[in-house]
């Protein structure tokens, strides 16, 4: 009997699980800042190390849980990820001060988010699509940034009805509810396991021994020099990311316009984050590697510049789409090159490596941008300063030396 290929509903899976991982605390933060703020009487620096702490905590974990996930079955570990994701969005409702809410961001929200999310989701991705990975991982991502269009509003909604403790408190049911059974029920881990091969392709037996033979050590990894050009191009991207796009939400309350045209501005990013997800995977099984990322760096430094520059409405906001056009393509791009050049038996594990080397350049760009503001009262020169990180990565893509075959 014909059974369909199961890779490409394991890839709608996977998107859906990264729009609730990144969105709820990424995306949604920036709706709850100026409640946080108000609450626990912070400045914008205070309330920005919110992120920085997250993804210092997140470094530490992702060692761990990139050996996990090359380890151990993906099914079981989403669960367990969700499970402790929506316990630590269930006790941010019951903070009392600050601190209290950041060490609980900054400990269960990160691990939940570590092992229920991008690591986990790529590392699934990669067990099903050699060929076509890079735009398989690309409509995966694309969940990241649909996060960003519908979870902000969902946000305003529920603060303004229930207040920002109760809509944690929403959010962190949901996440056990919903997920614990939809993880355990509709993935599955490897086309073997049904039958089935890797590209829809009866090359099952040629790719496991081709993949026993590149199986690498820690140390191995850590003497390629391919693996430190990568950590240095994405975490100047991701912090420029954070630089900027984490205020989006007070940067557009400061020139005037209210939550809602706020939280659309911060929609608006991230529906050109998601079709930037979807152009770079494609490219990328297209064109070179160096190629691709010049022009999502470049695209993304424009952006940046635009947002400096114009205070009108939609100005405004054309700016933020193109900027989050540029920066929708760092986290397929980061994946899909690190599973080209580690091979994916070896991708968890590389790209959990490399994440504690990129956290503390990607930390820098949130509460630098708010210190600025406290400092200055705009963001005139925190953009800036983004704008020149994205150069730098920029320069950082000669020294980069990736197969710029599609299917290597």
């Amino acid at each position: 009997m014909f059974k369909s290929f199961h890779g490409w509903r394991i890839v709608a899976s996977s998107g859906f699980i990264n729009m609730f991982s990144v969105g709820i605390p990424f995306y949604a933060y920036s709706i709850f800042y100026i409640h946080l703020q108000n609450e626990f009487n912070a400045g914008r620096f205070l309330i920005s190390s919110t992120l920085s702490i997250m993804i210092i905590a997140a470094g530490v974990f992702a060692p761990i849980c990139g050996q996990l996930v090359d380890r151990f079955s993906l099914k079981n570990l989403l669960s367990i990820g969700a499970i402790i994701f929506g316990t630590g969005l269930i006790l941010l409702g019951f903070c009392q001060t600050y601190y209290q809410f950041l060490i609980v961001y900054g400990s269960i929200v990160a691990l939940g988010m570590t092992l229920f999310g991008n690591l986990a989701t790529s590392k699934l991705i990669s067990n099903w699509f050699k060929k076509k990975i890079g735009t398989a991982i690309g409509y995966a991502t694309l969940g990241i940034s649909l996060s960003g269009v519908f979870i902000p509003p969902v946000s305003v909604y529920l603060i303004s009805l229930y207040g920002w403790r109760a809509t944690y408190i929403i959010f962190g049911i949901f996440l056990i509810v919903f997920f614990v059974p939809f993880c355990r029920y509709l993935i599955i881990n490897k086309p073997s396991d049904i039958d089935q091969n890797i590209d829809n392709e009866k090359l099952t037996k040629e790719i496991d021994n081709s993949v026993a033979e590149q199986m690498m050590n820690i140390i191995d990894i850590l003497k390629v020099r391919t693996f430190w050009v990568l950590i240095l191009i994405f975490s100047l991207q991701f912090c420029a990311n954070l630089g900027v796009y984490s205020h989006i939400f007070p940067h557009a309350t400061d020139l005037g316009f209210n939550a809602s045209k706020a939280g659309i501005a911060v929609s608006i990013g991230a529906l050109g984050a998601a079709l930037g997800k979807i152009v770079f995977g494609k490219l990328i099984d297209m064109i070179s590697a160096k190629k691709t990322l010049w022009v999502s760096v470049s695209i993304q430094g424009f952006g940046i510049i635009m947002v400096s520059l114009f205070s009108s409405y939609y100005p405004l906001l054309i700016s933020i789409f193109i900027m989050s056009l540029g920066l929708g393509g760092t986290v397929p791009l980061m994946n899909i090159l690190f599973s080209k050049t580690f091979s994916p038996v070896n991708f968890g594990k590389a790209l959990g490596i490399a994440v504690p080397f990129m956290v503390p350049i990607q930390v820098v760009g949130g509460p630098l941008s708010g210190w600025l503001y406290d400092i200055n009262g705009n963001y005139d020169l925190a953009f800036y300063l983004n704008t020149a990180v994205c150069f730098l990565a920029f320069i950082c893509v000669f020294f980069l030396n990736i197969p710029d075959n599609k299917h290597s």
